[in-house]
């Protein structure tokens, strides 16, 4: 499953997200982590309809906030992650 984070190199609650996806996506080989830089990439930023960082996004879902704590991040990948058989939600990775 593809997690799209969007993050800008200047904001610091972005490098703290990220040091979390990475671990997260470390103990999931199943999960593919992109990272969009939205300072250089802002026509895809746009199309995508991010307006604040940082922003996780899996298919047509999105997570922002001022906090993202490691258990709403968790919590949201869980969500989006389905068997590939059966299309029955997962509780973990």
């Amino acid at each position: 499953m593809k997690i799209e984070f969007y993050r800008t190199v200047l904001c610091p609650r972005c490098l703290y997200v990220s040091r979390i996806l990475k671990k997260i996506v470390a103990d999931a080989p199943r999960l593919e982590l992109e990272t969009i830089e939205v300072a250089t990439n802002l026509s895809r930023t746009r199309q995508a309809g991010i307006t604040t960082v940082p922003t996780i996004r899996i298919g047509n879902h999105a997570l922002t906030g001022l906090i993202l704590t490691p258990q709403k991040i968790r919590s949201f990948i869980e969500q989006h992650l389905s068997d590939d058989a059966s299309g029955q939600t997962r509780s973990g990775y």
